[in-house]
This record gives structure tokens, sequence and C-alpha cells, in this order.
């Protein structure tokens, strides 16, 4: 277990490219990895990639890194797509050279611990005794079944969101109406830009686990629900995550995700 750094919603670990040391923002949501156009260029160039943003798509160049090490496991020829990080993570007062995805973060047993904020992977199962829900991972992203109210909503859990998303297009379905509270300029990796109203949205839960409020924009994810050929209701970012102070457990391998309230070991 490693600590993580959280930089206005933004999740940073610690990671190792070649020789250098540096810092990676933590992007469940993204399928691969990317990595700022300064460092691309000491790296083998593989081809270009249309890359849909939450807001606006781009083509991008993309590399092949020979080996990176992250939680003390090293992963060799990772492709990584290009983009400008100087923008993207130009508030940052530390150096950030790439993304991590989900083909990284959920190699093993992903250990999110928004208590003490620490980061792990795991060999060793989760404890029995810890409250286990379905996670489905076939589309490479962690979806998982949220509920508010007596709906059912198709959540992605998204750390790289800073913050949580109701899609537009299933709003009238959950029977909601949320309460707008204010409104931010944003900017996603893609190099879109734009403001948006953020809405109050409250009563959503995992099993019977409260989230609390969740601060969420409303926008049509229709563009990912193609991509990914599943219907996607909500996306839970990296704000809802940090307030909920629980302990995550994401198992790709056995399908589950287990959440613990208790500042204890969460492995078996």
């Amino acid at each position: 277990m490693e600590p993580f750094i959280i930089q206005n919603f933004k999740m940073f670990a610690p990671v190792q490219v070649g020789d250098r040391q540096t810092w990676a923002h933590l992007d469940t949501g993204a399928s691969g990895a990317m990595i700022v156009a300064s460092e691309a260029r000491a790296y083998e160039a593989t081809g270009s990639r249309l890359v849909q943003g939450g807001i606006g798509r781009q083509e991008a160049a993309k590399v092949r890194l020979p080996a990176l090490n992250f939680l003390g496991r090293t992963f060799r020829d990772v492709g990584a797509i290009v983009f400008d990080g100087a923008e993207y993570f130009g508030d940052t007062p530390f150096p950030v050279t790439m993304t991590l995805g989900a083909d990284i973060l959920l190699s093993e047993r992903l250990i999110l611990d928004f208590k003490r904020l620490w980061i792990g992977l795991a060999d060793r199962p989760a404890r029995d005794d810890l409250p286990g829900h379905p996670l489905d991972c076939r589309t490479g992203l962690p979806l998982v079944e949220l509920h508010l109210g007596d709906h059912r909503m198709n959540s992605i859990i998204d750390t790289g969101a800073a913050y949580c998303i109701l899609n537009a297009v299933h709003v009238a379905d959950l029977g909601i109406r949320p309460e707008r509270i204010y409104s931010l300029e944003v900017q996603d990796p893609a190099g879109g830009k734009g403001e948006m109203p953020v809405y109050r949205v409250e009563g959503v839960r995992a099993g019977d686990t409260r989230l609390g409020v969740c601060e969420s924009f409303v926008a049509s994810l229709e563009q990912i629900e193609s991509r990914l050929s599943e219907r996607i209701d909500f996306v839970l970012g990296a704000n809802a995550l940090l307030s909920s102070a629980l302990v995550w457990v994401l198992d790709r391998r056995e399908g589950r995700l287990h959440l613990s309230e208790r500042d204890v070991d969460v492995l078996a």
C-alpha cells in the first residue's frame, strides 16, 4: 500500500517509467494508459487512435513504453496515448507524466482506501465478511449497479472523473429532478472545454451502503454507451468516492466490489 494524493479531485500516485520516478493520474474510467506529449518523444511511436473525452474527442498518437513500475509491479510493453498533459495537469505542484487506466489499475485486486488515502494492488482475496456487490469488467471498465431510490443505475466507477455524471438521456427514467447548485469550467484529456452546471443528487447507494450527496454533472453519455454497448446511467466520480470515506476493493478476477467502513485490513 502506498499513499495517493488528491488535487482538485484528481487522484495521483507514484510511478516509475524507465529510470524516472514521477507521478501518474489514476483513471479507472480509461481503458488504457496515456502519456504527456513532452515525455512521449523518448518512446517508439506505434500509430494513432481516436480518443473520446467527456466533452471532446481528437486523433492522438500512440507510443510503446518498454517498462513501468507501479505499486511494486512491473508492466512491460505498455501502449500509451499521447496527450497535452501540460494543459490538463498544469495546476499540479509535482511532475505528472502519465495517466494509468483500468488495464493496469485492475490488473490485480485494487484497494482504494478513502479513509487514509492509500492505494494498493493485492493478490489476496477480500475478507468474506465484507459487503460484496457484482462488478462487471467485461467492457474493460468497472461497472457496478447502484441504486437511487427504487431505481437501479448501471454505473462506471471512474476515479478519473473529478465529478459524478448523471446521464441526461436517462434522467426521466430515474424519476428525479436534480437541483442545480453552481457551475464549473471543466476540461477533459481529449482537449474539450466548457462550463457545466453542477447538480445535487441525493440518495445514491451501493446495496445498503449510502454514498450521501453526489454533486454531479448532467450530460449525455450516449457516445460512451455506444462504445461500450452498455446502458450507462451514472458515473461515480472521485468527489463521491472521496466523500464516502470507505475502503473500496475492486476485484476484477472474481467480479466483486467490496466496501468497508472499518479501519481494518480488508484482505483475507
